[in-house]
């Protein structure tokens, strides 16, 4: 039987002390695989982060890494590295000493911990800065020797907990490609776990997202599987996903929706329909299901358009070519290989 390399997350319960903590948390991570944990504000992304990496006691389950159950050790003997939002480092030291840090406190010679070092330092592109003192860094190049240091100890989980919330978008942009590149090459290739607010960089930096609602994992999928096919109403409005319409299902198995009709087979009655904002387009009227428009945005990724639709808002792309304003007749086309239904009515209750 193979053991399991990476890490393993199973049954944990972690409590928050009066209020309702994680319960029952099963998450698996292999080597060289990237999962982005996603989920609203104080629902225990950090504290599931910080129990991995012993820093938090469960109340109840157990964590193992590479095979070997390590619940109970030290955090210093779990071979886990957690980068915390803000990475600290020490001051008094030159960068690549603070890189070569962990090698020392191991009992590598300073030699070659200095060599490591220099190599991980080329490889985030601030070889040249190897001698500065660190308190000299930007904010960009402190995150980058901070994830050379995580990396020079060859950890076999590796735990960033939101470790670019507090860089501008640019430079939020230039550290995450750094951290793609250096994880995407690295020969011993670790189990990482991200934390993140943002759905787009989930999607950018991981295989997998673990979406965390009410102290459970509500779904693991990759990013495409995760917007094409949310488990629910919730998982769909904390990806931000803009058409969450009602539909109603008839006994022939027609579900019936603001755009159009779908075949889904299940319980008679009111359900959610999920439609991917690039399965709708907007064209003339009398192209398809009549519509007016209540906003358009001009963005980098191209135009995004609001349309009113028998009193429910859609969001889509303009046809080629196509000039859109506000208060514009439009006709809506929609993708039906596009369109996920949830059995589940838009108010949280169950048909």
């Amino acid at each position: 039987m193979n053991t399991p390399r990476g890490l393993v997350v199973t049954g944990a319960h972690v409590s928050f002390g009066a209020r309702p903590g994680l319960h029952g948390v099963d998450l698996s991570v292999a080597r060289g695989e990237r999962v982005a944990l996603l989920g609203p504000s104080g629902c225990g992304k950090t504290s599931l982060l910080r129990a991995v990496a012993g820093l938090q006691p469960l109340t109840s389950g157990a964590i193992a890494v590479d095979g070997t159950e390590v619940t109970g050790v030290l955090p210093e003997q779990r071979g886990i590295v957690y980068m915390h939002q803000s990475p600290s480092l020490f001051d008094h030291l030159s960068v690549i000493d603070n890189v070569g840090f962990p090698l020392e406190v191991r009992g590598t010679p300073r030699r070659q911990a200095r060599e490591r070092a220099a190599a991980l330092l080329d490889r985030v592109q601030l070889a040249r800065l190897a001698h500065r003192a660190s308190d000299t860094l930007s904010g960009g190049q402190r995150h980058r020797v901070a994830l050379a240091r995580a990396l020079a100890a060859n950890p076999a989980v590796l735990l960033l907990d939101e470790p670019f919330a507090a860089l501008d978008p640019e430079l939020r942009a230039e550290v995450r490609e750094t951290v793609l590149d250096l994880l995407g090459t690295a020969e011993w290739a670790p189990a990482v776990v991200v934390v993140t607010h943002d759905v787009d960089e989930a999607a950018a930096m991981a295989h997998r997202v673990a979406i965390l609602l009410d102290g459970r994992l509500a779904q693991v999928a990759s990013p495409e599987h995760l917007l094409n096919a949310p488990v629910s109403v919730a998982v769909a409005r904390l990806l931000g996903l803009p058409n969450v319409l009602t539909g109603i299902r008839a006994a022939d198995g027609r579900v019936s929706f603001a755009l159009d009709r779908c075949d889904a087979r299940g319980a008679v009655g009111q359900v959610a329909v999920v439609v991917r904002v690039n399965a709708v387009r907007f064209g003339p009227p009398g192209a398809g299901t009549p519509a007016r428009v209540v906003s358009v945005q001009h963005r980098l990724a191209g135009t995004i358009v609001r349309v009113d639709v028998a009193g429910e808002q859609v969001t889509g792309i303009p046809a080629p070519g196509l000039s859109l304003a506000a208060g514009d007749r439009v006709g809506v086309l929609v993708d039906p290989g596009a369109v996920h239904v949830l059995d589940e009515a838009l108010g949280g209750r169950d048909v």
